[in-house]
């Protein structure tokens, strides 16, 4: 990644997306900001984010952001019937799209053009409106067989993206990954109250319901109230179960990501 000057202006383009990406937001796989700097970033007509499973043949979401009116959109999962009459699955294996199944290369941020050179791009586009003539992909590799997330910019005319798009998307990469697996623990984290997470702290520092009962002033069997709520909500029967539920590592939660 060496070999770029980068201005203040463009270290501050970064910074703001990294801080973007460091707000965790349930309800979407990255937070909306954080694709529209990203996009801006790279100057492109429209920016996805999409997840693939290739052995099961699943789009387990998408995710873009689209010129010139900075629209949002989110693609409702696949159901097996549409996976199996959707072209793109069809022809994945055949084209380039499966670059890091085939390869086993998920560090290289490619372009279209590293595969196909413009006359043909123009070509196989016969006219059509929408299509995009450029492109470049950044790879987040999954931690099953089959797995992984893609970023993508497209542009639909001009210049290609350039080695400088591709070092941006390369320092990018681990704030993206850490984005969109915080929000996934956020989306599968059952809700405790204020309350109900006061216990479940003081039983990860090993205290016994005496001990909690009396740093909250309550009863001991008011704990034991608090603790049985706690578990039919996470669904566990142990502390140890609860405190692995509630506190485990973002890693856990992201495993099949």
């Amino acid at each position: 990644m060496a070999g770029f000057t980068l201005n203040a202006r463009q270290t501050t383009a970064l910074a703001d997306i990294v801080d973007a990406c460091a707000v965790v937001d349930g309800d979407v796989p990255l937070p909306w900001e954080a694709l529209r700097q990203v996009r801006y970033l790279l100057r492109a007509d429209c920016l996805t984010f999409e997840g693939l499973d290739t052995v099961a043949r699943h789009h387990w979401f998408g995710q873009q952001f689209i010129e010139p009116w900075d629209e949002e959109g989110l693609e409702e999962p696949e159901t097996p019937a549409e996976a199996w009459d959707n072209p793109f699955w069809q022809t994945y294996w055949d084209g380039f799209c499966n670059y890091p199944d085939r390869t086993g290369d998920f560090d290289t941020v490619t372009t279209l053009s590293d595969f196909i050179n413009l006359a043909d791009i123009r070509a196989c586009a016969d006219g059509r409106e929408r299509d995009y003539e450029r492109n470049v992909s950044l790879y987040i590799r999954g931690r099953s067989p089959g797995r992984h997330l893609r970023l993508i910019g497209w542009r639909q005319r001009g210049s290609d993206f350039t080695e400088r798009d591709r070092f941006y998307l390369r320092l990018l990469r681990p704030h993206l990954a850490n984005s969109y697996r915080s929000g996934l623990r956020a989306r599968q984290q059952p809700t405790l109250t204020r309350r109900e997470l006061e216990v479940m702290t003081m039983v990860q520092a090993g205290w016994s319901n005496t001990q909690i009962a009396r740093r909250m002033d309550l009863a001991e069997g008011t704990v034991r109230t608090h603790l049985n709520h706690i578990y039919a909500r996470l669904d566990v029967s142990s502390r140890t179960a609860a405190v692995n539920r509630v506190f485990s590592d973002w890693e856990s939660a992201g495993s099949n990501a």
